[in-house]
């Protein structure tokens, strides 16, 4: 089901992350969670939530920093 608004995700601090992780990214002031695909200087924050659009960055003009990586979930009821 994804990650729900009011969930809470544990995160690993870390810079280092592969293609296909959860990731906590910080873009500009906005921090998002989104699953990270990398190509080269092309990045794509993907989005579980069918709902939201992916966020393509190109690291040649735009910085991203990867606060970490998702290793874990708690769902709120």
């Amino acid at each position: 089901a994804g990650i729900l608004d009011g969930d809470l995700v544990a995160v690993h601090r870390t810079p280092e992350v592969r293609n296909r992780q959860i990731v906590v990214a910080r873009l500009e002031d906005e921090v998002t969670v989104k699953r990270y695909r990398q190509k080269g200087k092309l990045v794509w924050l993907l989005p579980e939530n069918p709902d939201y659009a992916p966020i393509k960055v190109d690291l040649n003009q735009q910085s991203l920093i990867i606060e970490g990586v998702v290793v874990g979930l708690l769902r709120r009821k």
